[in-house]
């Protein structure tokens, strides 16, 4: 094997996470002991507000105020400590992590390299000076490679590079974050501290609820107050403004106020109350700052002018992105009808922006000039990119928002701009981020139903496919992977063991399927008019997965998840009638009924990227086993052979539809099965989270049990494994389920190879590289098959269900390998839904049914 004279050794520290991990679990029992609350310490204690005596297990109000503070010290102290234990095991486990993905990185690329070296230099050592470049214009022996071997070093060069920098940040960081935390043991509990371990999520409630004096907040009703709200509101525009210097008054107010956000974000996913007088609070501590900003006559940019005075102000990036989270916490808190609030309730400079010029909810609002309305989108943007995550916003605020920055980016996105004056890439998907977090809107945006629309809120329906559009086509700077959030639920839900969450994903994918494939909109989708360079091809027109590849995998997430409803729904109907359109969604059995065309439409989709190609074509491969499966199980030929024939027929006619658009683009001929092949292989190793999946999706549509093969394949007890699939002759749909069956012999019945007559067939496929067959962990030649031999509880077979592995993969050998491969399954039984019959009489059923819903499936495209 070649070698490369480059090494990649990261530095690394000699200690894990675990037990750091564990000194903080010991320091939360030390606090339980110390609370009296072993039975609910990480429960209701951090998780809301709440008096320190309900706290306490033991009656303690008899105590003298210093012995409380005493007592509250101890607690504080501990708590603290196990807070930033559990801060700094994050950060060493980051680091771990990170280690372990350079190294993997590294690993994988060398090897890549290793195995391109050209034949006569795979046992050299390939250095910065051997072999030398040559000059002629030769391949094969030669000159040639010599070039690629220089190439090869080259390229993996490159890689140490990128990895070291990689390397050198990772080690910084974590020597950052080592010397921060010495530091905060060393101060101890401070105000400032306290809100760190509450930004990295190690804290919510947890030091209001132990020392309200010391960490004030507002969870007192009677501080629940308009003129507190104002006061505070002026109080902390002075800080932002740079007119006072950030001292620990204003880590207390911000303190106070991310707390807030944090009762909002847990009364959002706990069904916890918001409580009126928190809601009126924000309403007017954002009227006070809107006020701030804006003339008697409503002139002026209101919140929208506070990122640019904290840009000029003295705080620090890290201080200003915290206010502006906290800042944008409390306005999506404030947007949310399930708190009290509502769109209406969100300050006038809030809703124009989130409007701009496309959505006509007040009759008298102002339209600003392009230039101005641009600004505002950064200024709005800059509110919302910090955010929590995890809270979101109210309906009305969320549609409206996803609906006028969709179509700002189907108007402007395309635009050239040399000068930047146009919102970048990153401020649009921070505003594409905030309004996707709320499923219900997402629904909405990818099916056209309302839910639950927030009432009082006229929405622009006519404007939601433009919107999708601009999503969709837009050239994120991410490839996607901000935008995929509008999408990703339908395949993260529909399994979901919350039956209202399961149905609206299931009918969120009906509807997306009839939107997606709407002509025009598949149209604009597909031919985007983006200019995108691979190889040596360059498209004009290209797909908007080509260049938006975090969108891409979330569809093929989609489809894998509802796989059973692409391979199983029909062709014609009663009446020989093509099935067009959309049907309902199943709730038993996940199956939705789709016309073969809306089918192949949405896998072109998947077949303008190369990964989510290759993953889409190992996806089907990995179906048609478990099919397969399903049927030597059940016995069930046309159910499980027509969902793979038709299958393979779509993947087959939607590559042929994403070849056809990239020829006319190119006016040449394009094979995509050729350019995908190496990202089918590629795509392999990561499908193996995919295979459940799929399992449950044949599952759930053939109605299978739980002691089903199939529910044994979903829990990694039955092993598939993806492989190219190649199905469209007869003598590779025949050589395939041929392998199938004799797996599926193999890992149930295996005695039954020993009714094997002639062992020369066993010795072919062993000779062929087909069977591997091992007696007691010793490997066995095919001379050592013999009638005498016995296949019992030390024997293992292991079978190679790929053929381009084997070693006979020559058309002639590849006949020799049929032949011995269908006597043997003459000779074994397989035992389905109580028949009996021969393996190879199941593979004749399943390849004729198979074959006729694939030619089925093949005629209606043609």
């Amino acid at each position: 094997m070649a070698s490369f004279s480059l090494a990649f050794s990261p530095r690394t520290i000699s200690y894990t996470s675990s037990p750091i991990t564990e000194c903080a679990s010991d320091l939360e029992v030390l606090n339980a002991r110390i609370l009296g609350r072993a039975d609910d310490l990480g429960g209701s204690f951090d998780s809301a507000a709440t008096q320190f005596t309900d706290l306490i297990a033991w009656d303690i109000k008899s105590l003298s105020e210093e012995d409380l503070q005493m007592w509250r010290d101890a607690a504080v102290a501990v708590t603290y400590a196990a807070a930033v234990a559990e801060m700094w095991a994050g950060h060493v486990s980051d680091f771990h992590s990170e280690r372990a993905s350079q190294v993997s990185d590294w690993n994988t690329t060398r090897s890549e390299k290793e195995n391109a070296v050209p034949g006569q230099y795979q046992d050299d050592v390939i250095t910065a000076s051997y072999p030398e470049r040559g000059g002629m214009w030769v391949t094969g022996w030669g000159a040639g490679d010599e070039n690629k071997c220089r190439d090869l070093y080259d390229e993996l060069n490159s890689t140490l590079s990128s990895l070291n920098e990689r390397e050198n940040t990772n080690w910084t960081t974590f020597q950052n974050h080592a010397a921060e935390i010495k530091e905060m043991l060393a101060q101890g509990p401070t105000k400032a501290n306290v809100q760190k371990l509450i930004n990295a999520g190690n804290a919510d409630w947890t030091f209001y609820n132990i020392d309200p004096g010391r960490y004030t907040m507002l969870v007192d009703g009677s501080d629940l107050t308009a003129d507190n709200a104002e006061d505070w509101a002026d109080e902390l525009s002075a800080y932002w403004s740079g007119d006072k210097p950030i001292d620990e008054r204003y880590h207390e107010l911000m303190l106070m106020m991310a707390m807030v956000g944090t009762n909002a974000k847990q009364a959002q996913q706990n069904g916890t109350d918001f409580r009126p007088e928190e809601m009126a609070f924000l309403e007017a501590f954002y009227d006070r700052l809107e006020s701030e900003n804006t003339t008697e006559d409503g002139y002026g940019l209101g919140l929208l002018a506070i990122p640019a005075e904290m840009a000029e102000s003295d705080m620090t990036d890290e201080e200003r992105e915290h206010a502006l989270g906290v800042l944008g916490d409390g306005l999506l808190a404030l947007s949310d009808p399930r708190l009290g609030g509502g769109y209406d309730s969100l300050p006038q400079s809030i809703r124009y922006a989130v409007e701009g010029p496309y959505l006509n909810q007040h009759d008298d609002k102002m339209i600003s000039p392009p230039a101005v309305y641009w600004e505002d989108l950064s200024s709005l943007s800059a509110l919302f990119a910090h955010t929590d995550e995890g809270l979101e916003g109210g309906y009305g605020f969320s549609t409206n928002m996803q609906l006028s920055m969709g179509n700002f980016l189907d108007g402007w996105g395309d635009e050239h701009d040399p000068e930047g004056i146009l919102p970048s890439s990153q401020e649009m998907a921070a505003l594409i981020d905030v309004g996707t977090r709320n499923e219900d809107s997402n629904y909405f945006m990818l099916t056209g139903e309302h839910l639950d629309p927030e009432p009082g809120i006229e929405y622009e329906d006519d404007l939601r496919t433009s919107a999708l559009e601009g999503m969709f086509t837009y050239e994120w700077h991410d490839g996607g992977e901000t935008a995929r959030q509008l999408t990703d639920w339908l395949a993260e839900d529909i399994h979901s063991t919350d039956e209202q969450e399961a149905t609206r994903a299931g009918d969120g994918f009906a509807g997306f399927m009839e939107t997606m494939t709407d002509a025009d909109l598949h149209e604009a989708l597909v031919n985007t008019g983006v200019d995108v360079t691979e190889g040596d091809n360059e498209y004009s027109n290209a797909s908007f997965t080509q260049f938006n590849g975090g969108l891409a995998d979330s569809l093929a997430d989609v489809f894998d998840s509802h796989i059973y409803s692409f391979a199983n729904g029909d062709i014609y109907d009663v009446d020989n009638n093509p099935i067009e359109g959309i049907g309902e969604y199943d709730h038993d059995t996940g199956l939705v009924q789709m016309g073969p065309q809306e089918r192949a439409m949405y896998m072109q989709f998947l077949m303008g990227n190369d990964e989510s190609a290759g993953r889409v074509v190992n996806s089907v491969d990995v179906y048609q086993q478990i099919e397969s499966v399903a049927y030597l199980e059940s016995g069930d030929a046309p159910s499980s052979a027509r969902g793979a024939g038709q299958l393979q027929a779509l993947l087959e006619q939607s590559l042929e539809m994403e070849s056809q658009d990239r020829s006319d683009d190119l006016d040449e001929q394009i094979e995509r099965e050729t350019q995908i092949a190496e990202f089918v292989v590629g795509e392999a190793g990561n499908l193996s989270e995919k295979i459940p999946v799929i399992g449950v999706a044949v599952s759930k549509g053939m109605e299978l049990g739980q002691d089903s093969i199939v529910q044994a394949i979903i829990d990694g007890e039955y092993e598939v494994s993806p492989r190219f699939p190649t199905y469209s002759t007869d003598e590779n749909i025949e050589r395939t389920f041929s392998l199938e069956a004799f797996d599926f012999v193999n890992q149930n019945t295996p005695d039954e190879l020993n009714n094997v007559s002639d062992p020369d067939d066993l010795s072919t496929l062993v000779e062929g590289g087909a069977l591997t067959i091992e007696r007691d962990g010793r490997t066995i030649s095919a001379e050592d098959i013999d009638e005498g031999f016995v296949f019992d509880d030390s024997v293992t077979v292991s079978l190679e269900k790929n053929p381009s592995e084997w070693s006979a993969n020559t058309m002639s050998e590849l006949d020799s390998m049929d032949s011995a491969l269908r006597n043997v399954l003459k000779n074994v039984d397989v035992t389905a839904d109580g028949e009996t019959a021969t393996g190879e009489s199941y593979v004749r059923e399943f390849a004729e049914d198979y074959t006729s819903a694939y030619d089925t499936t093949r005629d209606y495209f043609n």
